[in-house]
């Protein structure tokens, strides 16, 4: 009995193992039919309705049940009369569509001065604030929108949750009502904790996808143009900063000669020696 409760703990990972693949088989092993467990059954009508599930989502453009779920995001680049007033305006406009600024900066050049703006909209006012940001434009430099749909992998991940939390259950009922030794109880909590990271993680992601389907993004940029300006000249140092600078410069130059000089003594000593030594020489020739 202990040997077939294990078995059958390992075999159920071992059927859902496949997290990225489209389907799961599972064959149940003829022991366990003798233990009396429906587990098996249960798994295989679970696989039949992953895979069904899994299908459909392929072929989801041909549900029309399933509600698209879209991300989209636009670029956006105007030319505005003042950066100032325009931002202030835009501000409003963000607010009065039930949007948000999540991030926000201004930088100037020595033509222009530039804001840069993101936008979080709801996605049925992501077009109304579109459209309703154009009027601020004088000049349109670029407007791209990009709609990506994410129908299939949010069907796909909601289908597998479904199937991860079936599986977590059915551990839970072993844990509890099955287990009896504490190898079986480890072994249970261990295959809970591992299919629980899963399904967190999968819920993270839906998460994060509910959140970008349901507000959209605008980065939106506006500049404005203003008279040339020339860069500040670099700071040129006086007289008196540039003679103490020079003081301080001859100082180490000395410094280094001395130095030099130092580290070179046994040539200079070599040198004043046949130096005497010629002298020398020289006198007694002369004589």
């Amino acid at each position: 009995m202990k040997n077939y409760l294990v078995l059958l703990m390992l075999a159920i990972p071992f059927f859902i193992s496949c997290n990225g693949a489209n389907d799961f088989s599972y064959s149940p092993a003829p022991e366990t039919e003798n233990m009396g467990f429906a587990e098996e059954k249960t798994a295989s009508r679970e696989d039949e309705r992953y895979d069904q599930a899994t299908d459909g989502t392929a072929q989801s453009a041909d549900l029309p049940e399933i509600t698209r779920k879209i991300i989209k995001t636009a670029d956006y680049r105007i030319r505005v009369n003042s950066v100032e007033e325009s931002t202030t305006r835009i501000e409003n406009l963000v607010t009065e569509y039930g949007g948000y600024i999540t991030a926000q900066e201004v930088n100037s050049s020595s033509y222009e001065l530039n804001g840069t703006i993101s936008i979080r909209v709801p996605a049925e006012k992501f077009d109304a604030l579109l459209e309703a940001l154009g009027g601020e434009a004088e000049f349109t430099n670029y407007k791209r929108v990009e709609a990506r749909d994410v129908t299939e992998e949010y069907v796909d991940i909601e289908t597998r949750l479904a199937t991860k939390k079936e599986v977590r259950d059915r551990y839970v009922d072993i844990l509890r009502n099955k287990a009896k030794t504490v190898e079986e109880v480890l072994l249970a909590e261990e295959q809970i904790r591992v299919i629980q990271e899963e399904i967190e993680s999968r819920e993270g992601r839906l998460r994060f996808l509910k959140d970008r389907v349901s507000m959209s993004t605008i980065n939106l940029n506006i500049y404005q143009l203003i008279e040339y300006q020339e860069e500040p000249s670099v700071y040129k140092r006086n007289f008196w900063g540039e003679l103490k600078d020079n003081i301080v410069d001859g100082g180490a130059l000395i410094r280094d000669i001395f130095l030099g000089l130092v580290s070179i003594w046994p040539l200079i000593l070599l040198l004043l020696l046949f130096l005497w030594k010629g002298k020398w020489m020289w006198r007694k020739i002369r004589k």
